[in-house]
C-alpha cells in the first residue's frame, strides 16, 4: 500500500472538539476501507473518512489519523459506493447522481453559537443561535477563537457544484446555475423566488435544474 501519500498529523484537532462532536462531522459513522485513484494511474486501499468541519479526507492510520498529502494528485476516491473528487486546497467533493444530470456536493459544517454555558451545563436564556464565522484551520486558530464559558453545535452548510469543462462551477445564484447549464437567469430568477428555494437543500437545487432541463 502507499502509505507516503498520507501526512499531516490529525490528532491536534481533538483539542477542541469531544469524541461525539468529532464522529458528527465525519460523513461515515467509523472509517471504512476506501480505494484512492491518483492522476499517474496507481491506487491505494486506506480507512477513510470526510471531515465535514475541517473540510479534509482523513485516513486512519492505526489510530493517527492523518489527512491525505498531496489530494490535487487524486483523480478520485472511492468511498461505500460514494465518489469523491477534488476541488481546490484540502476539499473533496462528494459526486451525486441524479435523474439526467450529474452535480456535486461539499458536504462541511460551521459552528453556531447556541449562548452563554451557566453552572450545571445550562445555557443563558438570550441563548437564540447566532452564525459563528467559519473558524481557521487547525487547533491552535480554534482555540483563540472559541470562547470557554459559550456552546457551540455544529451546522450544515452545505454547497453544490457542476463540473464543466473548465472545472468546478459553484451553484449558488441564478446567474451561477445559468451559466453551468446554460439557462435563462431571468427565469431562473423568478422561479427560484417563486418556489422558495433554498440553495443548500439538494432537493431544492435537484428541482431547480430539472425544472429547466425539462424545457418547463
Amino acid at each position: 500500500m502507499k502509505t507516503t501519500i498520507f501526512a499531516s498529523m490529525f490528532l491536534m484537532h481533538f483539542v477542541v472538539f469531544g469524541q461525539s462532536d468529532y464522529k458528527n462531522r465525519m460523513i461515515f459513522p467509523d472509517f471504512v476501507q476506501g480505494k484512492v485513484f491518483f492522476k499517474d494511474g496507481t491506487a491505494a486501499l486506506a480507512p477513510l473518512n470526510y471531515d465535514t468541519y475541517e473540510e479534509e479526507m482523513i485516513f486512519n492510520n492505526n489510530g493517527e489519523f492523518m489527512a491525505v498529502a498531496t489530494p490535487q494528485n487524486v483523480a478520485k476516491i472511492m468511498i461505500q459506493g460514494k465518489t469523491f473528487e477534488w476541488l481546490e486546497g484540502d476539499v473533496f467533493l462528494e459526486k451525486i447522481d441524479t435523474a439526467g444530470f450529474v452535480m456535486y456536493r461539499r458536504n462541511r459544517n460551521q459552528l453556531m453559537s447556541k449562548g452563554k454555558g451557566m453552572p450545571y451545563g445550562g445555557v443563558s436564556s438570550n441563548a437564540a443561535v447566532s452564525t459563528v464565522s467559519r473558524l481557521p484551520h487547525g487547533a491552535e486558530a480554534q482555540a483563540k477563537d472559541l470562547t470557554i464559558d459559550e456552546e457551540f453545535e455544529l451546522t450544515p452548510d452545505n454547497l453544490f457544484y457542476a463540473k464543466t469543462g473548465n472545472g468546478f462551477k459553484a451553484l449558488i445564484s441564478a446567474k451561477q446555475i445559468g451559466k453551468a447549464y446554460d439557462f435563462d437567469v431571468k427565469e431562473l430568477t423568478k422561479y427560484i423566488k417563486a418556489e422558495k428555494i433554498d440553495m443548500q437543500q439538494i432537493q431544492d437545487v435537484v428541482q431547480v435544474i430539472q425544472h429547466f432541463k425539462n424545457g418547463n
